[in-house]
C-alpha cells in the first residue's frame, strides 16, 4: 500500500518539476523578447529622428504597442502556470492589443482598406465579447467559491 502512495508522490513532484522547469524557461524566453523588444524601439526611434515628428511618433507608437502584447502575452503564461484560470483573459486582451496595433499602424501608415477594417472590427468586436463572458464566468465561480 505505501509503495503505490509513494509511486504517486514521486509523480506528482516530478510533474510539478516539469511544469516549474517549463515556466521558467518560457517566462525567460518572454522576458528576453520583451527586452529585445524595448532595445528595438529606442533603437528605431533614434534612427527615426530623420523621418519628422511623425515619423517619430509612428514608430514609438508601433513599437510601444508591440511591447504592449508582448506584455499581455507575458501576463496570460505567468498566469497560466499559477494556475490562476484567467490566462484566457489575458490571451483575449493580447489578441485585441495586436489587432487594434495593426489598425493604428495601417492609418497612420494610409495602407488601410475598408474591407480589412470592418474584418478586424468583427474580430474585435467577438474577441470583446469573448471576453466579457469568461470574465463574467469567472466572477461567478468566485462567488460561489466564496459563498461555501
Amino acid at each position: 500500500m505505501h509503495d503505490n502512495r509513494d509511486k504517486k508522490e514521486l509523480s506528482v513532484r516530478i510533474n510539478r518539476l516539469i511544469i516549474k522547469t517549463t515556466s521558467v524557461l518560457v517566462e525567460a524566453l518572454l522576458v528576453i523578447g520583451l527586452a529585445f523588444s524595448l532595445v528595438s524601439a529606442i533603437i528605431e526611434s533614434i534612427q527615426s529622428f530623420s523621418l519628422g515628428f511623425i515619423g517619430v511618433a509612428e514608430v514609438i507608437l508601433e513599437n510601444v504597442l508591440l511591447i504592449i502584447v508582448f506584455l499581455e502575452v507575458y501576463l496570460s503564461v505567468y498566469d497560466f502556470f499559477q494556475g490562476r484560470g484567467r490566462s484566457i483573459v489575458y490571451v483575449i486582451d493580447a489578441t485585441i492589443s495586436f489587432l487594434l496595433r495593426e489598425i493604428i499602424i495601417d492609418v497612420i501608415s494610409g495602407a488601410i482598406t475598408l474591407e480589412f477594417m470592418l474584418a478586424i472590427g468583427v474580430i474585435i468586436g467577438v474577441a470583446s465579447v469573448s471576453r466579457y463572458l469568461v470574465t463574467r464566468t469567472i466572477r461567478r465561480n468566485v462567488r460561489r467559491i466564496q459563498k461555501k
